[in-house]
């Protein structure tokens, strides 16, 4: 009897495991009538909901937490430092609607129709809410969300102005997220807000207030730069540009610049931008192309336009473009990129087939371990110009790139244009993306004079003999070259004069006056 009883038993299992699926079907139509689950699959959305709803509706204390840390600025201390927080809407939350309560979760990796996945696109989840039919307008929820982000975005410099500062430097593609696998991947830079003001993070340790860049007496970062009238001039353009948006949409132009800046390495070429985006309060975007794909590389162009106005700047672009082919894609990453290349060589696993970065073509599996282990500079120049200068506006935006080899540019993007006279002027062959070409080389004998009177007007007696040095030794010498030569004349005077080594600063009376007064200054 028992026997018959258990064989009953398993035959009754048998059929509703059989029959599970639609059971589960059945069951949740039934359930569907009462209860309502939308999912969210964009990113930005995602992170754009979760921060709104988190912060507008009470969260059950009974979840899973997720924590992460990062380097932040910390106001209250001249340096940067760690900073934990919590990462919401990671895992499942219970969040209440005044008595109806619904649940916000986080769904797996969402699979394409195609059936394979865009490499830009691992990683990356999609978001349900589920909530009894009725309690929750989604609609109206999704679009005060936002309209929300977007106001907070549009006025953070303006309702922070005095105690917050914009500028920050962010690298595309972002280093935490893609080497060290970081949850905080970065998007609320994109959208125009720092991290710990994104409602999706908990700072721990510190308040919001407490982090970023303070406002305070700060040196200006393009005075302690040295370059000839011809570059200084053009930085107050640039200050026109920055404050004057309405002049610039009167007269239908685009409210957009882009500079060339050319020359040997060790001319200023990276400090001149980072010190105009540092001073004039605008967040700074460093552009590795070789990194980049076409789709990654128009997606972060066209999220970067939410933190405008701001700087683009990419650096030492013969190294990626030689005219318009691309040279990086044949470049190693680096010794990791080669054992992870072997390994997948010698495994053989993987699909036949796959999608690559640039639009879901197929490759074979072994083509894309050789785009994995070669640098991956799969980005056009087709792709590259019309993000410059194509259908989009690109308002706000100021573009530098860098080269050391002028020869390599390609017209198309813009070089320095010649007149008929044979003088070089700054306008470019192609304005509208490069608007002007600026040359920047050896320093002038005046500008050297300078350097020198700030760094060594505290010891006369070196100032005198690298003065007399410049009059008899003329040679040619980059920022960084005589800045160095400088800075070791005044490190061997500081030793000297903190181990009492130091003769009585009495200089010469050969002296010429006025330096001697700023060396006693």
């Amino acid at each position: 009897m028992n026997y018959l009883n258990f064989l009953a038993g398993g035959a009754a299992l048998g059929l509703i495991a059989g029959c599970w699926g639609y059971i589960k079907g059945f069951l949740w139509k039934v359930t569907s009538t009462l209860i309502q689950r939308v999912e969210i699959s964009d990113a930005n959305l995602c992170q754009t909901l979760v921060g709104y709803l988190v912060n507008r509706y009470p969260r059950s204390r009974l979840y899973d937490r997720v924590y992460g840390s990062t380097y932040e600025y910390i106001k209250t201390s001249e340096y940067s430092g760690i900073v934990p927080y919590e990462m919401l809407g990671q895992r499942s939350l219970i969040l209440w609607n005044r008595w109806a309560p619904f649940l916000l979760g986080k769904g797996g990796q969402q699979k394409q129709a195609s059936g394979t996945r865009n490499q830009d696109d691992e990683g990356q989840n999609f978001l349900t809410v589920t909530f009894w039919r009725g309690t929750l307008d989604v609609d109206a929820i999704i679009a005060t969300a936002c309209r929300e982000r977007n106001e907070k975005s549009w006025s953070f410099h303006n309702l922070t102005r005095s105690q917050q500062r914009r500028y920050f430097i962010r690298h595309v593609p972002d280093i935490q997220t893609k080497n060290n696998n970081d949850n905080r991947s970065g998007h609320s830079y994109y959208q125009g807000i720092p991290w710990y003001l994104d409602g999706q993070f908990r700072p721990l340790a510190y308040r919001p207030e407490e982090l970023g860049r303070g406002r305070g007496a700060e040196v200006s970062a393009l005075d302690l730069l040295i370059f000839p009238p011809r570059v200084t001039d053009l930085i107050e353009e640039i200050k026109l540009w920055r404050n004057n948006r309405e002049w610039y949409q009167k007269r239908g132009i685009p409210w957009k610049r882009g500079w060339l800046l050319y020359g040997p390495p060790g001319t200023g070429k990276t400090a001149l931008a980072r010190a105009f985006a540092e001073d004039l309060d605008m967040p700074i975007f460093v552009y590795n192309l070789s990194e980049l794909g076409n789709f990654e590389f128009m997606r972060s162009w066209l999220a970067m336009q939410a933190s405008a106005p701001c700087v683009a700047l990419i650096e030492d672009i013969d190294n990626v473009f030689h005219g318009r082919e691309n040279v990086s894609r044949f470049r190693p990453r680096s010794f990791m990129s080669l054992l992870n290349y072997g390994k997948r060589k010698k495994e053989g696993n993987g699909d036949s087939s796959s999608a690559n970065a640039n639009g879901g073509a197929k490759e074979d599996s072994g083509s894309e371990s050789e785009s994995e282990f070669f640098g991956g500079g799969s980005l056009s120049f087709d792709v590259f110009l019309n993000m410059l200068d194509g259908i989009d506006r690109n308002d706000g935006i100021f573009t530098v790139i860098t080269t050391n080899d002028i020869s390599k540019v390609d017209p198309a993007l813009g070089k320095p244009r010649q007149l008929p006279d044979g003088r070089v002027e700054f306008i470019s062959t192609r304005p509208g993306r490069i608007d002007k070409a600026i040359e920047l080389t050896y320093m002038e004998p005046p500008d050297k004079r300078r350097m020198a009177e700030r760094i060594l007007g505290e010891y006369p007696r070196a100032l005198v003999e690298i003065l007399d040095f410049l009059e008899t030794t003329p040679m040619a010498e980059t920022p960084a070259q005589f800045q160095e030569r400088c800075a070791q004349i005044a490190l061997r005077c500081f030793w000297e004069e903190q181990n009492g080594l130091a003769e009585p600063a009495e200089p010469p009376p050969s002296a010429p006056s006025d330096l001697l007064a700023a060396g006693r200054d």
